[in-house]
């Protein structure tokens, strides 16, 4: 200007971005540089003369002259003229603020000046927020963008820069800005004004949350009041409908086209609070939304989501996508939400169970009819016991047999009940049961299922063991002669699983898994989305999954288990998830996987997972452990079960006591101990019964039978239990588990080894573990004999024991071995086989195995996850640790190991 140039400078930018700021830094230049500076601001709302900026621009510096009225072209001129002559004396600087406010006239008045007077030392500092609503405004940038005007752009802080600035203006408290910023888009006005906020305030060190406090709402508020009034209601009603909003459906809940919704929603987005997400607009953070939305009162954001709702059912959006925002807004007794919510509960409840049972909950708030809450409560309850709230379940069915509304309901409450195995956790159970049965509103198949799935749940607890018995057409007889006529497929299909049962009971196991086979396709008979969700159909799929494990179907089985797991997690049934880990725990260790069968059951026992409501579940969870523990020499498991197997012995049921007597056997086995003649027979009853709830005894169980009677003395119970093996094998001779396990006991029964040698080839690869047992038998007896097979038949089931894992009986073979005056080094294959050399202060393999990594740094956790076993054992070993090694702390245990371990090499 000094060297009589001009210019035009058009500074843009959100409002509190700075423009303000920045004029009156340049115009304070502009003073000391010698240059006449003229302000003219704009005013929100309207309301202003034409050409009222200008003439208070120039209202300062030169008198109007006269009060003659002028017309706006004959003012322009004037102001025209008043420009040039000061323009004449000095350099001038014009500085024109929100010109997003000013009049037609005037905007068209600094269209005109900037180009009349371009010859003069004049520069127009001018500062407009970014897309302007007014079109004059929209125009005049236009214009002056394409004639001479430079852009100076205000654009957010970066995140750095703003706490810099809090950082300058807070001080040391600084830090109580930092969950406001996300609500500040940036924005130095927002900063210094949230600054000043804290500033004022007392108390530093109250409690901040964005969204909920004073400073958060005056922060918001602020930021709305400078909005235009299309751009802020855009955003509260955005606030109320969440973030998952496009920008059509703005546009109806508006009532506006989307041109109509550019300008505001451009302004928006200058602002920094909203951003575009694809075909959706989102937040620029969560607790941004929060504070909006706090700004509206409730009943109005009440109204607002009632409003949307309406308008996407009218577009066919399906009721049950929308069914939990419709439970949210709407109002008791309201008919229509009702009928929503129900729908979509039957609708989500294959998938997702804890959604449907989420519908129902409120569907009941909602209804105002007893019956009609009694109905929605029976479908409830299963949904909750499905996803493990089943102290909830069983209240709510509880409540709901003492108060049915009508017999159907009664009856469903009563089928739902019996499909939990809980056994009628309510008083008079038998009697609810037989009220059902015998009420004659309520249809035949419906008691069909409730009979079926009642005896399937007695058979799985053991309680109908005299049923099992019995041919499979007495099965079918219900209560009072009457027949069982399968009215229903679900009940087709449990009344095949019984039979299965009933065949595996009477150990006719190829007939067994002739019947589970037809499982998979009374399946598909079924509801294709509800179906396979039912009880009755995963308890079939278990036992067949059960079934094809014991019978040499590994691959199948496993197959079965692992997406009936997946299908558990993915749609949240975790009351079924201790049910499979135990199948494929089972599985594991049929197949010589001892690590990975301890952490499955790891999993059950010490899981998130709830247990299985069945006494049944838990006690052959109880006899894999053992089984697991029995081979791993996992000291401090063997004596938890040996604890549980006391417990069940002392228990009245029975079938618990036969448990109890097969996990004392296995006890005593590792303990060298010998079972007292009841519990032998015990034991015998239970391995004779086939299955424990859907695991099925395994075929090699016999030969630990028969070895604990001959170790015994027993030799009645032994040879009782080679004559129901070799029988079993008889009646099962397509199945070649029970060919070979028959050929073990007879061997091991008459000492043959050359009988226990073809066991161990019948056995392959199939079973490692049962094929190393028949080898060490095998070369145990040719010791015997002195025959000079002993020591290949002891190598070979000491490798396929050291590849499975099995640590005990490892040890128990390499004793074996040293007896014949053989000393073998560890295989590089053993499981921490290093280790199982190490003798130190009297520790146990197992403890030793702890100390190590506990003395290297690992956490107990750490440490159960490395040796595939519980924390609580982990704890159990150190503990014992500690006593032994006389040391009280981790780092006097740390400081012991490497003094006399890992420095010396005392125990390589």
């Amino acid at each position: 200007m000094h060297h009589h140039e001009g210019g035009v400078l058009w500074i843009e930018g959100p409002a509190d971005a700075g423009k303000s700021h920045a004029l009156a830094l340049a115009a304070e230049d502009a003073v000391m540089a010698g240059a006449m500076v003229l302000v003219g601001r704009g005013v929100d709302g309207g309301g202003m003369p034409p050409l009222a900026p200008l003439l208070d621009a120039l209202a300062p510096v030169i008198d109007a002259g006269d009060s003659e009225p002028r017309t706006p072209y004959q003012t322009m001129r004037w102001v025209e003229d008043c420009l040039r002559e000061l323009a004449g004396a000095q350099p001038l600087v014009v500085v024109l603020d929100d010109i997003q406010h000013y009049d037609e006239a005037s905007l068209l008045a600094v269209r005109r000046l900037t180009t009349r007077l371009a010859g003069l030392p004049l520069l127009w500092l001018l500062a407009s927020r970014t897309h302007p609503e007014a079109p004059a405004a929209s125009s005049t940038r236009r214009h002056l963008l394409s004639e001479r005007a430079e852009v100076l752009e205000l654009t957010p802080f970066t995140p750095g820069a703003v706490r810099l600035m809090v950082r300058d203006l807070l001080g040391q408290r600084a830090e109580e800005a930092e969950p406001y910023l996300p609500l500040l888009g940036g924005l130095p006005g927002a900063v210094r004004h949230l600054c000043l906020l804290l500033a004022s305030t007392s108390d530093p060190d109250r409690s901040i949350r964005a969204g909920w406090d004073l400073t958060a709402q005056a922060v918001v508020t602020r930021r709305l009041e400078q909005l235009t009034q299309g751009a802020r209601d855009l955003v509260l009603i955005f606030s109320a409908l969440g973030d998952d909003v496009g920008v059509r459906h703005l546009c109806r809940m508006l009532d506006r086209d989307e041109s109509a919704l550019l300008r505001p929603l451009r302004e928006l987005l200058g602002t920094g609070l909203v951003q575009p997400d694809g075909r959706r607009l989102t937040f620029a953070h969560p607790s941004v939304r929060d504070a909006v939305a706090a700004t509206l009162p409730p009943s109005m954001s009440l109204s607002v989501r009632r409003r949307s709702l309406g308008i996407r059912l009218a577009e066919g959006t399906p009721a049950s996508l929308l069914a939990t925002e419709i439970g949210e807004v709407a109002e008791p007794g309201d008919e229509r939400a009702l009928h929503i919510l129900e729908t979509a509960a039957r609708e989500v409840a294959p998938l997702e169970p804890a959604a449907a049972a989420a519908h129902l909950r409120r569907a009941m708030d909602l209804s105002r009819v007893p019956s009609r809450r009694a109905r929605l409560a029976a479908r409830l309850m299963p949904l909750l016991w499905e996803t493990g709230e089943t102290d909830e379940a069983r209240a709510l069915a509880g409540e709901l047999l003492r108060t049915p509304p009508d017999a159907v309901t009664h009856a469903r409450a009563c089928l739902e009940l019996t499909r939990t195995g809980s056994q009628f956790p309510v008083p008079h159970a038998e009697a609810h049961l037989c009220r059902a049965l015998h009420h004659q509103d309520v249809p035949r198949s419906l008691k069909d299922q409730i009979r079926s799935t009642a005896l399937l749940h007695r058979l799985l607890s053991g309680e109908g063991d005299e049923v099992g018995a019995t041919d499979a057409g007495d099965m079918e007889a219900g209560d009072a002669g009457e027949g069982v006529q399968g009215t229903h497929p679900l009940h087709d299909l449990t009344q095949h699983t019984l039979r299965s049962m009933s065949a595996c009971r009477r150990q006719r196991w190829t007939e067994a898994l002739a019947l589970s086979e037809s499982v998979p396709a009374k399946t598909v008979e079924l509801d294709p989305q509800h179906g396979p969700a039912l009880p009755e159909v995963i308890l079939s799929m278990a036992w067949r999954a059960a079934l094809l494990g014991s019978t040499g179907a590994g691959r199948a089985a496993g197959e079965l288990v692992e997406g009936s797991i997946a299908d558990a997690r993915k749609t949240g049934r975790v009351v079924y998830l201790p049910l499979w880990l135990t199948l494929r725990a089972r599985l594991l260790l049929d197949g010589g996987r001892l690590a990975d069968a301890a952490r499955e059951l790891a999993a059950v026992g010490a899981g998130p997972h709830p247990r299985y409501v069945s006494v049944a579940n838990e006690t052959a969870t109880a006899c894999t452990r053992a089984r697991v523990a029995l081979h791993t020499g996992d000291d401090a498991e063997i004596a938890s079960c040996a604890a549980l197997a006391d417990r069940y012995l002392a228990g009245d049921d029975p079938r618990t006591r036969q448990t109890g007597a097969w996990i004392a056997l296995l006890t005593a086995g590792y303990r060298n101990e010998v079972l007292r003649p009841l519990q032998l027979r015990a034991a015998a009853t239970h391995l004779r019964r086939g299955y424990l709830h859907t695991t099925c005894v395994d075929a090699g169980d016999v030969v630990l039978l028969v070895a604990a009677a001959l170790a015994a003395g027993e030799r009645e119970v032994a040879a009782e239990t080679v004559r129901f093996a070799e029988e079993r094998a008889r009646l099962n001779s397509g199945l070649p588990l029970f060919a070979a396990a028959a050929v073990h006991v007879r061997g091991l029964y008459t000492g043959n080894a050359d009988l226990l040698t073809e066991a161990a080839a019948r056995h392959g690869d199939t079973r490692p573990l049962l094929r190393a047992r028949a080898l060490e038998d095998a070369g145990e007896r040719a010791a015997a004999e002195g025959t000079g097979d002993a020591r290949s038949r002891f190598e070979e089931a000491l490798r396929l024991y050291d590849k499975c894992g099995a640590e005990h009986d490892g040890r128990r073979v390499r004793t074996r071995l040293r007896r014949l005056g053989i000393h073998l080094l560890p295989t590089a294959g053993a499981p921490m086989a290093a280790a199982g050399t190490m003798t130190w202060r009297g520790l146990t393999r197992s403890e030793l195995g702890v100390v190590r990594l506990v003395a290297h740094g690992a956490t107990n956790r750490e440490a159960a996850q490395q040796l595939f076993v519980s924390p609580h054992t982990v704890d159990t070993h150190l503990r014992h640790a500690f006593e032994k090694l006389g040391v009280r702390s981790r780092v006097q245990l740390a400081r012991l190991y490497a003094r006399e371990v890992d420095v010396k090499g005392a125990c390589a």
